[in-house]
């Protein structure tokens, strides 16, 4: 079987603003973040660039399905850093991706102490 793209999404996130967020709303992280993408950063020099990226991922993989970001913990990225990451969807953005016809999503993440970039690739079978 064959894969074609059914969506591309990409999105740029400072990460100065999404630090700014966590210390102005402490809760923001829970209502962005699983607890598995928190603990996932938190051995980090800089865990807020980390979160940055999975932040802008979160966009990216909105925008590669068509439907935005609806619930920010349906869309979850696992792994990272010496391990590829990749993206599990949950509840209501996992129906709207298998009732769009996407049965992956490939994922880049790179960040800097300024910048956080992902792109998204919603693929679907041919």
């Amino acid at each position: 079987m064959t894969a074609s793209v059914a969506g591309v999404g990409v999105d740029l996130v400072e990460v100065s603003r999404l630090r700014d967020l966590l210390a102005r709303r402490p809760a923001a992280q829970e209502r962005l973040f699983t607890a598995q993408e928190v603990a996932c950063c938190a051995g980090h020099r800089d865990p807020t660039a980390r979160l940055a990226a999975r932040f802008a991922a979160k966009e990216a993989v909105g925008k590669a399905l068509g439907t935005g970001v609806v619930v920010w913990r349906e869309i979850e990225i696992v792994g990272g850093g010496r391990q590829r990451p990749h993206v599990r969807l949950h509840g209501t953005t996992a129906d709207a991706a298998r009732r769009r016809g996407v049965t992956g999503i490939e994922l880049s993440l790179s960040h800097t102490a300024v910048h956080a970039v992902a792109l998204a690739a919603a693929l679907k079978e041919e």
